[in-house]
């Protein structure tokens, strides 16, 4: 057995995709895995997908299969759920005319080699034949491959034009396979660099998460600050563009924070907005950057407020960061131990509003609790029975 066809039958989702290739193939047609499956197997890389390639119209793949979801019928895309696998299972098409650097108006369903010439680089227009298990390459990316350079399908600017998002992804494939961007490649890239622009924040975020996610996404920074790319997205990158994996940032959020941590007071707020991220990433991220321009935010509190500060995600790991920077190492470190003997999570108050009923009203009443609870953490009330006995005392040098 050949690496390719080892590492597809690893891949979990084997079972079904073999299932799914051998009903078209019964019914009379073609099916191919497609794209990087192909090249990450030629790679000797275990895909994160597996997807599908046939001759079968989207019409003839719903009449074949129970559970399918059409996730682009018009463009020929449907996943086919088999076995509990989602896979994606795409018509050969050859596309029509793109005038909104996205999509294209309209799709021929076509040929194996007219599919792959509309894909966006070599690397990623690869066919594996199931059966005879043999790689289908109509365009030298086998080449590519062992050369290890990104290069577009066809003419570049034309590969660009079609969808604008190519330009970012040429950075993240740079930085994703570890790649060199091929010079006319790049040279169109550059050209075209303003572009970028126009693709949503959606998308952009989309992209620059999975290439912040790479072992070597300082490459595909690089290729955004030469490219122009960087310039024109993120221009505060441009003072200073180094990146090193932290294996604190676990989380796309946390990458994407320290990504933007060089940014500016107003800086900061325009490209969150263009990232069109989740109110609980962006409140997160901003969180961090605060804490990152000025760590005495949280230390110069109480241990009770400080406590309290931690329950934001976001300070939490922009502390982290910093301890792992020994910056306010002893501090920081006091800190993130008292938070650890809390299991990382806040108590429930001993006292609530019910307590103060009748006794206090107003802002009165959030104050008092204010101070029960920093009280609390800070350990000088243990019980409830004790939170009641301060209240007590508390309101009557309230009242003196």
């Amino acid at each position: 057995m050949n690496q390719v066809q080892s590492l597809i039958e690893s891949h979990p989702h084997w079972p079904a995709v073999e299932s799914i290739y051998h009903k078209l193939q019964a019914h009379g047609y073609k099916a191919f895995l497609a794209g990087g499956c192909v090249r990450d197997a030629l790679l000797g890389i275990t895909a994160n997908d597996l997807d599908l390639a046939t001759d079968a119209t989207p019409e003839n793949v719903e009449s074949l299969f129970s559970k399918t979801v059409n996730v682009g019928k018009s463009f020929g895309v449907m996943r086919v759920i088999v076995e509990g696998a989602d896979i994606e299972v795409a018509t050969f098409r050859n596309d029509g005319t793109y005038s909104d650097g996205r999509r294209p108006e309209n799709v021929v369903f076509s040929s194996p080699e007219e599919d792959a010439e509309r894909r966006d680089f070599t690397v990623n227009a690869l066919f594996y034949d199931l059966t005879t298990h043999q790689v289908l390459d109509f365009v030298e990316g086998q080449k590519d491959l062992k050369a290890r350079i990104l290069r577009t399908v066809g003419q570049a600017e034309r590969r660009f034009e079609e969808d604008n998002l190519r330009l970012l992804r040429a950075a993240r494939f740079s930085a994703q396979l570890n790649f060199e961007l091929e010079p006319a490649s790049f040279a169109a890239v550059k050209k075209m660099a303003p572009k970028v622009k126009s693709v949503s924040g959606e998308r952009i975020r989309d992209e620059m998460t999975k290439l912040l996610k790479t072992e070597h996404a300082s490459r595909g920074l690089q290729v955004m600050k030469d490219s122009g790319l960087m310039n024109v997205l993120f221009p505060f990158r441009l003072r200073k563009n180094e990146w090193v994996k932290n294996p604190l940032a676990t989380e796309s959020w946390q990458r994407l924070a320290l990504f933007v941590r060089g940014a500016q007071g107003t800086e900061l707020s325009p490209v969150l907005d263009m990232l069109k991220l989740s109110s609980r990433d962006r409140r997160a991220i901003e969180d961090a950057w605060k804490i990152w321009q000025d760590p005495q935010l949280v230390l110069k509190n109480s241990l009770g407020k400080q406590l309290q500060m931690l329950a934001k995600e976001g300070v939490v790991f922009a502390l982290r960061i910093l301890l792992s920077e020994a910056v306010e190492k002893a501090a920081i470190e006091l800190l993130l131990a008292e938070w650890k003997s809390w299991q990382e999570m806040l108590p429930r108050p001993f006292l609530n509003g019910e307590d103060l009923k009748g006794r206090l009203s107003g802002p009165a009443i959030g104050v008092c609790l204010d101070k029960a609870f920093e009280q609390q953490l800070e350990r000088q009330l243990q019980s409830r029975d004790e939170a009641l006995l301060w209240l007590k005392k508390y309101l009557e040098r309230e009242s003196s």
